[in-house]
């Protein structure tokens, strides 16, 4: 491979900067091109969990029998925007055909394929570097106000036992000693010894892509409006309208990704799934581990610069304007999980996951164009997937056999 070849990465999150950084690597030349600043998509907002114990799907069965009243209970975790119902329904029909058990396993296995290497991806990219003190093996803590419920189904506990994954079952007083600052409120509990956190998503985001920038990747501000192809080849991409030729091209552009998919031929159901945080700087109170409120579906995370409380789906389209209404519920939470929890300085966050609706990213080449790798929608485990799935899409590109299985993230599960 010439030292010259080159590849452009549409997208500057944690997936484009993890693939850009495995892309230098593998002696490519990067360029990241992203239209708003580096790490100020998804990958700003979430919880900053890191989850090589992520096995479960969202989609099991018995989801979408708690879905009606969700979606019914305004405070509850799940939204469909009005007028939005109908758009998203095809969507939901899909998902509803994963959620079966068979399905679901199937999943899960990928899951576990794809976010089982994560702390080592990270400490691969990070080891020596400004951003190797953002990683930290905490474990994670999952809760509910319900006896025997805070490790889920049986199915769930299933699918944690066949990858593997350390689970540690824990009752009201092993709570309250693991996790003092918590309510005495919860009753049953599972602590996920071999999971972590990241510190800061947005500053690791940043540290990542500095590091790429140092190694002499370019990193563009601009939006990707086209592409100029001929045959199976992608000539140029079009920046604000402006054609800029391209070797290589890798779409990791989250949410927006699918208008882009689709002008290569390659429509895909990328839903936009809004989430929305709050972070409370100085709360008073302060948790040693991220905590998941499995009855409400939020994850509450100590971090660098405070408290953050994430979670809420919401479904409105990748343009709609925020509901605050949704992160204001993340304050009463807060106040039920923590009792003297101090909201005075609380700021807040809005942004779309990407999410399809069996769960899984898509990850590998375009169907319909040689030089082209797709490589986003990871719903709520981005910050889990990324580091993995970059190292992956850089064995792709260069010609490699990937180190993981990329057929159930394949866009020919859609009829892509």
């Amino acid at each position: 491979m010439s030292e010259k070849a080159t590849v452009l990465i549409i997208g500057a999150g944690i997936v484009g900067v993890s693939s850009a950084l495995w892309l230098q690597r593998a002696g490519f030349s990067v360029t990241l091109i992203d239209s708003g600043p580096v790490g100020e998509g998804a990958s700003f907002g979430n919880a900053g969990n890191i989850s090589p114990g992520s096995v479960v799907p969202y989609l099991i069965p018995g989801i979408w029998k708690q879905a009606p009243g969700w979606l019914l209970n305004p405070e509850g975790p799940l939204a469909v925007r009005p007028g939005y119902f109908l758009k998203v329904l095809p969507w939901l029909m899909t998902a509803v055909k994963s959620a079966g058990e068979e399905a679901a396993l199937r999943t899960s296995r990928a899951m576990h394929a794809l976010h089982g290497g994560t702390l080592e991806a990270y400490d691969a990219l990070t080891r020596g570097t400004e951003a190797e003190g953002l990683i930290e093996l905490s474990g994670q803590l999952f809760v509910s106000e319900k006896p025997n419920a805070a490790a889920g189904s049986a199915l769930a506990q299933r699918m944690r036992a066949e990858a593997g994954v350390k689970t540690v079952p824990l009752d009201w007083m092993e709570i309250r000693e693991l996790e003092p600052s918590l309510a005495p409120i919860f009753q049953s509990g599972m602590l996920l010894p071999n999971n972590g956190r990241c510190k800061n998503p947005h500053q690791m985001v940043k540290s990542l892509a500095a590091i790429a920038e140092r190694n002499g990747a370019t990193i563009l501000r601009g939006k990707v409006t086209g592409f100029q192809t001929e045959g199976k080849t992608v000539r140029a991409i079009l920046i604000d309208g402006v054609a800029r030729p391209v070797e290589r091209v890798v779409i990791a552009a989250g949410a927006a990704s699918s208008a882009l998919t689709a002008n290569l031929g390659t429509p895909l159901p990328l839903e936009a799934e809004r989430g929305y945080h709050i972070t409370i700087a100085d709360p008073g109170v302060a948790p040693r581990l991220p905590v998941t409120h499995t009855d409400c579906k939020f994850v509450c995370s100590p971090m660098n610069m405070g408290l953050r409380l994430a979670g809420t789906a919401e479904f409105g389209g990748l343009d709609a304007q925020p509901n605050w209404q949704r992160a204001e519920l993340l304050k009463t939470q807060a106040q039920r999980m923590f009792p003297g929890v101090k909201l005075d300085k609380v700021t807040r966050w809005s942004g779309n996951r990407p999410s399809l609706p069996d769960g899984l990213p898509v990850l590998g080449a375009a169907p319909k164009f040689d030089n082209a790798y797709f490589a986003f929608g990871n719903s709520h485990f981005g910050m889990s997937a990324g580091p993995v799935m970059g190292k992956v899409i850089a064995e792709i590109v260069a010609g490699k056999k990937p180190s993981i299985d990329v057929a159930p993230f394949s866009t020919s599960r859609f009829g892509g």
